[in-house]
């Protein structure tokens, strides 16, 4: 079985952002706390593991990245989580900037209050943004596989 590293790290990575969306929209307020039962400490302890997890996945593929650049491999992996443009690079972008504030909000909530103030609404901001990119992101894939099987059906009646 040949499993390439950007696929396993594609479905890893969308597995902890959904674990780490559905923890952190539920953790929000009475708007959607439904999605874990109203349990906020079970939302907090999923979102805190997840996290973890999401910024381990975040630097290996940061690191894979670099690596690959030394090696000047210039060959394009279609699975990949971050890239030089398009979605790739708006993923790059929105996930630093929500690790950033979740570590913000992480370490500064015994002492600033002010900072993790500004963090949660930068956080809860780009959570919106990356939802909505996510959703879209799955409608485009879906329908680029239906596309492609129509291209092949069309071709197949023309011979």
């Amino acid at each position: 079985m040949n499993m390439k590293f950007d696929f396993v790290m594609h479905w890893l990575w969308a597995i902890v952002w959904a674990l780490l969306a559905i923890s952190g929209f539920s953790m929000v307020g009475a708007k959607y706390g439904w999605l874990l039962n109203f349990d906020y400490a079970t939302a907090d302890y999923i979102h805190r593991i997840s996290a973890a997890i999401f910024v381990l996945l975040t630097l290996i593929s940061i690191f894979y990245e670099v690596f690959r650049n030394i090696r000047n491999d210039t060959s394009k992996l279609a699975w990949f989580i971050f890239g030089r443009g398009g979605y790739q690079l708006f993923t790059f972008i929105t996930t630093l900037i929500l690790i950033i504030s979740g570590v913000l909000i992480w370490i500064c909530n015994e002492f600033d209050m002010g900072a993790v103030g500004f963090a949660l609404l930068v956080h809860e901001y780009i959570s919106y943004i990356a939802l909505a990119s996510v959703i879209w992101h799955i409608y485009k894939k879906c329908h680029a596989l239906i596309w492609s099987k129509k291209k092949a059906a069309e071709e197949k009646v023309r011979l």
